[in-house]
């Protein structure tokens, strides 16, 4: 057996992607669906576990694991060895089940004498997750312990490893699970990459792909030192956003949303806006493509600590947020604008941290083409989808040879529970919960309930990749009651009620509800609906207007759509709120366990885990 492995444990969002010789489909899932920490950072070893054991792999039979890592830490500032075990550390000290990856870490740190070093620092309240290596010793490292660990996984396996650059695993990740074909045009950007690059463009041609520009920070990162935290920035576009997250009050790498969804409130003609376009410039190169130049002198201006906190004396949140939004809007259309004329193709696969920003894909959809793909892991975690094909390109093998994957249109390629797994599983919360027995018409029942005014959760097939939840982990409720959006925000998601919720949407009430928009399953973009819905279905929309769409047909999910159908049926609208199923604080479910967990801890009125219906006692 052969074992192609994609993994990125060198940032944010770690995890695996798994394609086999004995599978149809892929395997992935994100290192934070395993510990619930969001956007965990520890390396992925507990999802090669979760995979051999998902797939029944019997490990004396691999024969070969090709795998491949989506490569960051080109700059010995930003490599953090120390991390890892910081975090196995404080899981272990505040009571987190971790104990074996702490123990674990415990013995491959100890080795460098940095365990108890890391221990002191955080006792002093003084550590700091990013240090200074040498980048050869640094590589080295980071080499030999994800060897050491793939072979005790596949001891009789031959382990080959390739780095690969983290802006190449973004593009060929986004193409290769695109409908394109021929003539296409990949664009990443994201906060940072190897080499500083914070974005890159590809043309996609005759099955070969070449690189036309990239976008490069300068040699500089910009530190904020608060009295337990360390945070830095990159000059560069999504760098830039992260960095105005963190300085109005929300978690960076994690709440750039609401900065999005702030954003519609406020006004953007103010002086801020001005100072963006003084740090960043759209230039030309030899061969007439664009890419993004750093003024760095007005960026790092733009990034201290005392210029921004006068600007938020001058400025509401809202309009900062704005401010920044519209930014990034109009440089991205220019940059886009300027490589679609170049290359002559406007069929795009967009990658990157920073197309998760879909008021910016609605606007790339509206202004320049109608031939969009924004893949649904577009952040770090997809880096290690990319090092999968990456390494499958790396053996020998063709782009023409990975087109398969072209007919896996949705990435439900996590994990899945039978019904009898399910039972065994919420039984032992029996003295908590009340346990209807399976039924087959529970998409029909969830239905009815989210019509009567409740809200639900279904936990169904499997996860999905990526950060949007698509129908198998969500949470429901009918769009039409106002109030709803307000309940969810208070009593489950205890999010602020500024930020909107996603509606999932039959296929055929596309046209009939939008005003322009194209079939996109992935929740990756916002369209406008139309004005005289908006009252109708109150909860589906943003204050602007928009929302961020997932459309569903009966090929894709047909348990999803049949619910949606009979949502039809008893509503006149085929649609539904459709976010993320987890407790604020924690990530998508993965268990039943996790389900069950969950939904004890929130206000929720029922949850169906494959058409087992579960309600409090």
């Amino acid at each position: 057996m052969e074992i192609f492995l994609g993994i990125n444990f060198d940032s944010h969002d770690t995890a695996i992607f798994a394609i086999d010789s004995l599978h149809d489909t892929p395997f992935a899932i994100s290192m934070e669906r395993m510990t619930r920490f969001k956007h965990d950072t520890i390396f992925p070893i507990d999802c090669i576990d979760k995979y051999i054991d998902y797939r029944g792999i019997d490990v004396q039979e691999v024969t070969k694991i090709i795998c491949g890592n989506s490569k960051l830490g080109q700059k010995s500032q930003r490599y953090r060895v120390n991390h890892y075990e910081f975090e196995m550390f404080k899981r272990s000290v505040i009571g987190e089940p971790y104990l074996k990856g702490y123990l674990t870490a415990l013995k491959t740190f100890q080795k460098q004498n940095k365990f108890l070093k890391s221990i002191s620092l955080f006792l002093k309240g003084k550590y700091r997750h990013y240090n200074n290596f040498e980048q050869s010793s640094a590589t080295d490292f980071q080499y030999n312990i994800l060897k050491e660990l793939l072979q005790k996984k596949f001891p009789k396996a031959e382990i080959s490893l390739t780095y690969f650059d983290h802006e190449e695993c973004h593009a060929i990740s986004s193409y290769v699970s695109s409908p394109f074909e021929d003539n296409v045009l990949l664009i990443t950007m994201d906060g940072h990459g190897d080499h500083n690059h914070f974005s890159k463009a590809f043309l996609v041609k005759d099955g070969n792909y070449k690189l036309l520009s990239q976008s490069t920070s300068p040699d500089k990162f910009m530190y904020h030192t608060g009295k337990y935290t360390t945070f830095w920035g990159e000059c560069s576009i999504g760098g830039m956003y992260t960095f105005f997250t963190m300085q109005l009050g929300f978690t960076p790498n994690a709440d750039e949303g609401k900065v999005e969804a702030l954003a519609a409130y406020g006004n953007h003609n103010n002086e801020v806006y001005t100072k963006l376009w003084n740090c960043f410039s759209v230039l030309y190169n030899s061969e007439n493509y664009p890419y993004i130049q750093v003024n760095k002198e007005e960026a790092e201006m733009l990034f201290s600590l005392d210029e921004f906190k006068k600007m938020k004396q001058d400025f509401k949140k809202e309009d900062l947020c704005a401010a920044m939004q519209k930014f990034l809007e109009e440089i991205m259309l220019e940059y886009i604008h300027g490589l679609v004329k170049q290359s002559g193709s406007k069929k795009l696969c967009l990658s990157g941290g920073v197309f998760a920003n879909v008021i910016l894909n609605l606007r790339i959809f509206g202004e320049i083409s109608n031939d969009v793909y924004i893949i649904p892991a577009m952040a770090d975690d997809g880096s290690a989808e990319g090092a999968c094909y990456m390494s499958y390109l790396n053996s020998g093998k063709k782009l023409e040879d990975l087109s398969w994957m072209k007919n896996n249109t949705m990435p439900y390629w996590g994990t899945s529970y039978s019904v009898e797994e399910v039972e065994k599983s919420v039984n032992q919360y029996a003295d908590k919960i009340s346990i209807k027995k399976y039924d087959p018409l529970w998409p029909e029942q969830a239905a009815l309930l989210v019509s009567q005014g409740k809200i639900g959760a279904l936990f169904h097939g499997r996860m999905e990749w990526g950060p949007r939840a698509l129908g198998n982990r969500s949470i429901i409720a009918d769009t039409r009651f106002p109030d709803v959006t307000e309940k969810i925000n208070l009593s489950i998601k205890k999010r602020p009620l500024f930020q909107p919720f996603c509606p999932s949407i039959l296929e055929e009430e596309r046209e009939r509800l939008f005003e322009s928009s194209y079939s996109n399953k992935h929740m990756t973009a916002a369209f406008y609906l139309k004005e005289e819905f908006r009252d109708k279905i109150p909860a589906s929309a943003h204050i602007d207007g928009t929302a961020r769409a997932q459309f569903v047909s009966e090929k894709e999910n047909p348990m999803f759509c049949r619910y949606l159908k009979e949502m039809k049926k008893l509503t006149d609208f085929g649609v539904s709120i459709n976010t993320s199923f987890n407790k604020h604080g924690r990530t998508i479910v993965e268990t039943p366990e996790h389900a069950v967990t969950d939904f004890l801890d929130t206000n929720l009125d029922f949850l169906y885990i494959e058409g087992i219906l579960i309600t409090r006692k």
